[in-house]
């Protein structure tokens, strides 16, 4: 089982020579934006949940619109996310709106209409998920953009772990691991602290 901040090791990750082009977004205002989705009960659950993924765990959007309601898992007081063949422990309160969203899935509400979907992210068609452009359209209307937030996701991961786990977590290159550890800048740890401040409303 892993942990808060940990990615399954079989998603694709940005190279390094590709996102260290790409302008991150700044860290106030990614704490800023994850402070909102994790308190902010006036945005949709979807919008919440898909974000934090891409700001917290540096997810492709076309992977977060493609999850299956099976990929998430409840045992008990414990929520995780199936990644590829790792299982992610969900803290909350990405916990509570994991469940939240899997039990409107499962009653069949769905983002375009109201059907039965083996899609976390349905799209209008039942067998169809949203599409990561729909996705990504959604979530730029509440200020996140895929690659800068991606990004920055992946720099303030790279100062959690050391390059040999980024590595067999990441999919990462030994080399572009170690260029992520050397310039992933002072991120460390914030999403707990986050977690307990009060949240700005932003508009």
């Amino acid at each position: 089982m892993i942990l808060l901040a940990h990615i399954g090791k079989n998603l694709a990750i940005p190279a390094f020579e590709r996102l260290s082009h790409v302008r991150p977004t700044d860290e106030d205002e990614r704490r800023a934006i994850t402070r909102r989705l994790m308190h902010d009960e006036d945005i949709a659950i979807e919008d919440r949940f898909a974000g934090l993924l891409l700001l917290l765990y540096a997810q492709y959007l076309t992977v977060v619109s493609h999850l299956p309601i099976t990929a998430v898992i409840i045992k008990g007081p414990q929520t995780s996310l199936l990644l590829g063949t790792t299982h992610l422990l969900l803290p909350d309160p990405l916990n509570r709106l994991a469940r939240k969203l899997l039990a409107r899935q499962r009653g069949h509400t769905t983002i375009g209409t109201s059907s039965d979907s083996p899609w976390l992210f349905p799209g209008a068609f039942a067998d169809q998920p949203l599409s990561s452009y729909h996705l990504g359209t959604r979530l730029k209307r509440l200020g996140i953009y895929s690659r800068p937030g991606r990004t920055s996701a992946l720099m303030g991961l790279s100062t959690q772990l050391p390059a040999a786990v980024l590595t067999e977590l990441l999919g990462l290159s030994p080399e572009t691991a170690t260029a992520w550890t050397q310039t992933g800048g002072n991120w460390a740890r914030y999403a707990a602290e986050l977690h307990d401040r009060p949240h700005p409303r932003i508009h």
